[in-house]
């Protein structure tokens, strides 16, 4: 029987550190959790590294990229677009990683949704979870010729880069709708883009903040739920400024909770600043749906 190596034992041992870890997390309260959030993210790194060990790999000078050799002809594409990512969202959130991402790039659909556990009727072109972006391969979605620029533009890496980022800064201490609003305005800010559909515009009506404080990811509207978090950001950087915005993000990083680092940066409370943003949006939003 072949023996465990050494690093297998060191693997192992991080993936009883992560299990534990979890279970401990469950059990103490949520600002006893700040020093902990780390520990649990730097295993999940390791235990992702470790079951993608068999993948190719592709370094730049601030990615780790993981690949099917099927990918092979893709990887440019995506190390070009990691690497125009990193300058305009470290710029925005004033944070640098003290290591390389790493990014996990699945060949389909299937595989990344296997990933994920997720049902058959869940798409995302990438995902930031547990210190990691993965990412669908470009031949599963975009077009024949379609360029680099076009995948800079319309792909997921800023997007995702920025959940990553934003998750270091503050060690998990935020609403699922601010960090998607956020990667969303980063996003807007570096490459001009914004998700419109028919079914997010602000003629419908809007989920309450607590709908979205409480199940942003189980609302049955997924689109208006990411455009009102749009919405949400913007207004703080558009109305009171981009300082008012990198004081929320500090607020968050020093463990206040979400309405509170809203109301000791704008100095309105969470029901004034609710009523606020969306008078904004209704007004301002709709020029970018026609």
């Amino acid at each position: 029987m072949r023996s465990v190596t050494h690093t297998e034992m060191t693997m192992i041992a991080g993936f009883l550190a992560l299990i534990f870890a979890a279970v401990v997390l469950l059990q103490i309260p949520a600002r006893s959790q700040e020093w902990l959030y780390p520990l649990v993210r730097k295993a999940t790194v390791a235990k992702i590294d470790y079951e993608t060990r068999q993948l190719a790999v592709r370094e730049t000078d601030h990615f780790i990229i993981k690949f099917e050799p099927t990918d092979a002809d893709m990887v440019d594409m995506v190390a070009t677009a990691a690497e125009e990512s990193y300058k305009p969202v470290t710029a925005a959130l004033g944070h640098v990683p003290d290591r390389k991402t790493m990014i996990i790039m699945y060949p389909n659909r299937t595989e990344l949704r296997k990933a994920f556990g997720w049902s058959g009727d869940q798409n995302a072109m990438g995902v930031y979870w547990g210190g990691v972006i993965q990412l669908l391969s470009p031949h599963a979605w975009m077009k024949e010729g379609d360029s680099v620029e076009e995948f800079i533009h319309s792909g997921p890496m800023v997007h995702e880069f920025t959940h990553l980022v934003f998750d270091y800064m503050t060690n998990g201490n935020y609403s699922r709708w601010f960090t998607e609003g956020l990667a969303q305005y980063v996003e807007y800010k570096a490459n001009k883009y914004e998700w419109i559909t028919a079914n997010n515009r602000f003629d419908l009506e809007l989920f309450t903040m607590q709908e979205l404080d409480d199940d942003f990811d189980n609302l049955p509207n997924q689109a208006l739920a990411y455009r009102q978090s749009l919405a949400a950001v913007r207004y703080i950087a558009e109305v009171h400024g981009e300082d008012k915005l990198g004081q929320v993000i500090q607020e968050l990083k020093a463990g206040r909770s979400m309405d509170r680092a809203i109301s000791n940066s704008l100095g309105m409370d969470y029901t004034a600043y609710d009523k606020a943003w969306r008078e904004w949006a209704v007004d301002n939003m709709k020029n970018f749906e026609n």
